[in-house]
């Protein structure tokens, strides 16, 4: 039998996003659960650029073992015209105080003291992208309290 292709990953696009002040709903079966408004986001190409569209939210649930799952349907107004559908899925770990300095606004925290990694379900009609509708893309992510950023990839 032959080895399968060994994945490569491709840079296709790196995306912003400002987060409001979060609602923490509280504890809840899987942990404790905040919902974050998205006040804003874009990404600035130069193959996929354009901005958030209005009203989405950040669903995190922190787990008792101290993992963080996020969650989040995002719409990208494309410059170019038309909508990518972005179904985010992640998770978050790493040392307690690593996380805790991640939640104040005053400290920067380097991405490598801590994981932060997920999958995006894209959808679209965009001709250009449609192939991203059967494609697997993941993410690598660093965070503050204010702002998060996606470097998306595509898996080849």
């Amino acid at each position: 039998m032959t080895a399968p292709n060994t994945p490569t990953l491709e840079p296709i696009l790196r995306l912003g996003l400002t987060l409001g002040p979060g609602i923490e709903i509280g504890t809840v079966p899987a942990g404790e659960r905040v919902v974050t408004t998205v006040l804003g986001g874009a990404a600035p190409g130069p193959d996929i650029e354009g901005t958030l569209a209005a009203g989405s939210t950040v669903v995190s649930v922190t787990r008792p073992d101290g993992c963080t799952e996020f969650s989040s349907d995002l719409v990208l107004e494309l410059a170019t015209g038309g909508y990518l559908s972005l179904d985010y899925r992640g998770v978050q770990f790493g040392p307690a105080e690593v996380i805790e300095a991640l939640n104040d606004p005053e400290r920067e925290v380097d991405p490598a003291t801590y994981y932060f990694r997920g999958t995006l379900r894209v959808a679209t009609a965009v001709p250009k992208f449609t192939y991203l509708n059967r494609a697997l893309v993941v993410t690598s992510g660093s965070r503050s309290a204010e702002a998060v950023v996606l470097d998306a990839f595509l898996v080849t």
